[in-house]
């Protein structure tokens, strides 16, 4: 039981050493922490908190900081996800609390999330989902724009049953698409 919280730690301990800083702003994602008790063979058990950390979605733009911003907010618009929090000096956008279910814009939910599963079907596309989606704009080294988009969610049971949410991880989906979208947007396409 010992070695198997050891293992935990060290790869935990791991991954916050190796996310290093580069230089460039970066989105600042909210870390989770929950705890879990793990139950040993012989019967006894640990409490074990473990970190639920995301991290955003950077991809080069071939086009200024100011016509990226832009196409940017043009994005949000077109994917219907209203912006509840905007800083026009930081180039940040986002929305919170965005709630949706099944899809956003032209991502399934589940191109979009992870949130688990039960009986074969995935979580992300038959519960309500809560989105926490922030974006940023800012130079990159060779003079065009570097986007980056973070996505963080909860999900939980859309029947009328109390229960609690769970949380959700990114596969990427959505924050390719937003990029995808400015991309085009930028190129006049």
């Amino acid at each position: 039981m010992r070695s198997v919280m050891m293992c935990v730690m060290i790869a935990s301990l791991a991954a916050c050493a190796s996310s290093g800083s580069t230089g460039e702003a970066q989105l600042s994602p909210g870390a989770a922490m929950s705890s879990q008790t793990l139950v040993g063979a012989g019967g006894g058990s640990s409490a074990v908190n473990l970190v639920n950390s995301a991290s955003a979605v950077g991809t080069n733009i071939t086009g200024s900081v100011d016509a990226t911003w832009a196409a940017l907010q043009s994005v949000y618009e077109s994917l219907e996800i209203p912006l509840t929090m905007r800083d026009e000096q930081k180039k940040t956008l986002g929305n919170s609390t965005f709630r949706t279910r099944r899809r956003v814009g032209p991502v399934p939910m589940i191109r979009a999330l992870d949130c688990g599963g039960e009986s074969g079907m995935p979580n992300a596309e038959t519960y309500d989902v809560s989105l926490d989606i922030s974006s940023l704009v800012s130079p990159s080294a060779d003079g065009n724009a570097r986007l980056q988009t973070l996505v963080q969610g909860t999900a939980q049971r859309a029947t009328g049953a109390s229960t609690n949410p769970v949380r959700c991880t990114s596969i990427g989906g959505l924050e390719k698409q937003i990029a995808e979208m400015v991309q085009k947007v930028v190129n006049g396409k």
